[in-house]
């Protein structure tokens, strides 16, 4: 059952004011295991989830045995390499300076784990670390239920949520003469569970605070990991700002996790979707965006003209349009309604026009608004980001020319004629 003080799956339910309570809640426990190992049911006073647990490892490979856990070892290399990339590696220390400040009870272990329940660092006195060593909880060895059966890092790898184990709770009997609490540390950049914080020592020496106590060093964990994060992305604005201000109008800069570090040209959103090479997202008041590697993160910026762009309408016979200024020089074919659209944009500035007013121009009424729209969506398939949306209008610094010939029949459109004949019959 969950204990309502602090969150954590025990047995003990019962507040523990005394050795005796604890000699107690340990000779029933050792009674509810040798019960359950031997194929009885424990009392009902044993967490539901150590019971889960027990079942997950007798059916496993640890069922042969329930006297020694053999954990298992990555290598050196693997350990290095986990604890250099690891997110917690500025961390540890404040972790271990605040345990070795803090901790009342000399004979308790510190550990850092990983997601997996690999244990990176630790942190213990000299009197206690012997044991340690005795128990195989050394750097580099893993505690996830695999690897070491029941155990409160392995219930926290298996849960994601703070767990607290005591004495015979344990799966194998060599580990009952223990305590020990693990609480979860999470990454806010992408709100996974990073690593573990765990503390041990021996049962009939476990201090109240204890589960307290590793809820404060993993909510450290979680604060210097906020800070690391702020640094960076103040060196990222650092690095970046000479490019993002080159940009010829709004901007991002973004870290792999895609928060965002510094803006320009508009309201910055405070994260958007992580990035990924040739990726183009939709970024609420910038529009569809591409973005591009900026040493440790990336510059986002609208997926249209990034520079002043030429575009010169041709209407001499079949309409064509040909781009220059904003990489490779590229011409396409129009047709008569997309040349009159284009115009009709460019006429309007940077205001732009809506579905209903290009429809009135377009038609003579507003009725024709879906068309409307069906002709921009063409339209933009062909040129691309030269046309932006809400309104309708040229994109940022694009220059429309137009060659006179027969430019005053494209720019006032058919509908639009006829209903200004209509309007003066004479």
């Amino acid at each position: 059952m969950i204990d309502p003080l602090v969150g954590y799956d025990s047995a003990m339910t019962v507040p523990i004011r005394s050795s005796t309570d604890l000699a107690v809640l340990d000779r029933d426990l050792r009674r509810d295991h040798h019960a359950y190992m031997s194929g009885g049911t424990p009392r009902a006073g044993v967490p539901g989830d150590v019971v889960e647990s027990w079942g997950r490892v007798r059916s496993g490979r640890h069922r042969s045995t329930v006297d020694t856990h053999n954990p298992g070892h990555i290598s050196d290399d693997e350990l290095e390499t986990r604890r250099a990339t690891h997110p917690l590696r500025d961390a540890v220390q404040p972790l271990q300076r605040l345990f070795a400040q803090s901790a009342d009870d000399a004979s308790m272990t510190l550990g850092v784990f990983d997601a997996d329940g690999v244990l990176l660092w630790r942190g213990g006195s000299a009197s206690v670390l012997p044991e340690a060593d005795r128990l195989e909880l050394v750097e580099g060895s893993r505690w996830d239920e695999n690897s070491t059966a029941t155990t409160a890092v392995g219930l926290a790898v298996h849960l994601q949520r703070p767990t607290r184990l005591f004495g015979a709770e344990h799966y194998y009997s060599s580990l009952h003469g223990l305590f020990c609490t693990a609480v979860p540390v999470h990454d806010h950049r992408t709100g996974d569970m990073i690593a573990i914080a765990g503390l041990a020592g021996p049962a009939m020496e476990m201090q109240p605070a204890a589960s307290a106590f590793t809820s404060a060093l993993a909510a450290l964990g979680e604060h210097e990991i906020t800070l690391a994060h702020q640094r960076e992305l103040a060196d990222l604005r650092f690095t970046g700002q000479s490019q993002l201000a080159g940009l010829h109008g709004p901007g991002l800069l973004i870290d792999d996790d895609g928060w965002v570090a510094e803006g320009r040209g508009c309201t910055p959103p405070v994260r958007v979707a992580a990035p990924t090479d040739d990726m183009r997202q939709f970024v609420p008041g910038l529009g569809i965006c591409v973005v591009e590697r900026l040493g440790q993160g990336w510059l986002v910026r609208p997926a249209g003209p990034s520079g002043p762009v030429l575009a010169e309408l041709s209407l001499d016979g079949e309409p064509t349009v040909t781009v220059t200024g904003d990489g490779e020089p590229w011409r396409t074919v129009l047709t008569r309604r997309h040349a009159q659209i284009l115009l009709l944009l460019a006429d309007a500035g940077d205001q732009g026009l809506t579905s209903q007013r290009l429809s009135q121009l377009l038609f003579g009424d507003d009725g024709h608004t879906v068309s409307v729209r069906a002709e921009l969506s063409r339209l933009r398939r062909v040129v691309g980001a030269l046309v932006s949306s809400r309104p309708y209008r040229l994109a940022p610094r694009v220059e429309l020319r137009v060659s006179p010939d027969q430019l005053d029949v494209f720019r006032v459109p058919v509908g639009r004629r006829r209903a200004e004949r209509h309007r003066n019959p004479a």
